[in-house]
């Protein structure tokens, strides 16, 4: 069996190659469209080992100059050599458009994206499907011919997905996920190791289920499933816990216009809002100060002029360091 399986892994191989031949060929023809993008998109999902042959296929033809050796076999090797020299200029244009699909090889791949403190991004997935991720966001993108998932690893992201007849988009949550058709949707996840994260349904449908799940958007509720409406946030706080509100749309996504929107929110709840962009950290000295009430809109970009606006409103001090802002109820020591 096993000389017998070896020769099956080896036509398998073989077929491989030559479809990742035929990929690249048609990457350089007249006519690429999104539609073969796609195509080579979900053939590459289907196994391991086309990511690789692709990649191989695209530095063959950068050392040959064309793939026809592969596509139509040995004899086409003696048109070739038979041919003239590319000229330099044309020699030049070949390796920047190679470059191009070696590029194009690893954006075909599953990928991760992710921000740093105070950075914001908006990413077009390869369906459309656009994601705006929020400061100190990581997630992984692993889209097949099945489905369009997305792995939140941690932060926030606002998705606004492409309707796919066939593909549900699903946004993976630790143990649960979000399955939505075509609708808009904001997920964060504070902690990567917990189970807490809130969901905030902008506009659409979607479902909240086990990961276990088929990626069913259900027409209506069942144990263990949620069903959200437009502008219904809900939160999960656990394995079990869960609480389901109606937050101002505006305020949950007020991170994109470069603001932070509170409304009777705990003065420990605002400094953590804020600490999560920059490096620049907020603290609260003491429990009693924490829940002081705060309201109003202010720059993500400057906690300095928020921490401010709390002193003069409760009577507070501020006390500035490299990386820290103090706000306290204490006078500061005279040197």
């Amino acid at each position: 069996m096993r000389p017998r399986l070896a020769l099956l892994n080896k036509i398998a191989t073989r077929r491989i190659r030559k479809r990742a031949a035929g990929w690249v060929t048609d990457l350089h023809g007249p006519n690429r469209n999104a539609e073969l993008d796609h195509r080579i998109r979900l053939w590459i999902a289907e196994d391991p080992r086309h990511a690789a042959a692709l990649e191989r296929a695209t530095n063959d033809w950068k050392d040959s100059g064309h793939m026809h050796a592969h596509r139509l076999g040995l004899d086409s090797i003696a048109r070739r050599r038979a041919r003239p020299e590319v000229a330099g200029p044309a020699l030049a244009g070949m390796g920047i458009l190679c470059a191009a699909i070696v590029a194009a090889v690893y954006l075909l791949r599953d990928d991760t994206l992710k921000t740093g403190p105070a950075e914001q991004r908006t990413v077009q997935l390869s369906d459309g499907t656009d994601v705006a991720l929020n400061a100190n966001t990581r997630l992984i993108v692993r889209y097949d011919a099945h489905v369009r998932k997305v792995v939140l690893v941690s932060g926030e992201a606002l998705f606004t997905v492409i309707k796919h007849q066939t593909r549900p988009f699903v946004v993976v949550i630790g143990g649960r996920k979000v399955v939505a058709v075509g609708t808009s949707f904001l997920v964060r996840r504070d902690e990567p190791s917990g189970s807490a994260f809130a969901v905030t349904l902008v506009e659409g449908r979607v479902a909240i289920e086990p990961i276990s799940w088929p990626n069913v958007l259900p027409l209506a509720p069942v144990t263990g499933l949620r069903l959200l409406n437009p502008g219904e946030r809900l939160r999960f706080e656990g394995d079990s816990t869960e609480k389901e509100d109606s937050p101002s749309i505006e305020r949950v996504t007020a991170w994109q216009r470069g603001q932070l929107i509170f409304d009777d929110t705990s003065l420990s709840e605002a400094a953590a809002e804020f600490n999560r962009y920059g490096t620049q950290k907020l603290t609260i000295d003491g429990p009693r100060l924490g829940k002081l009430r705060v309201g109003g809109v202010f720059r993500i970009a400057d906690p300095t002029s928020f921490a401010h606006a709390m002193a003069n409103a409760y009577h507070l001090h501020v006390i500035e360091h490299d990386r820290t802002i103090v706000l306290t109820d204490k006078a500061a020591e005279s040197p």
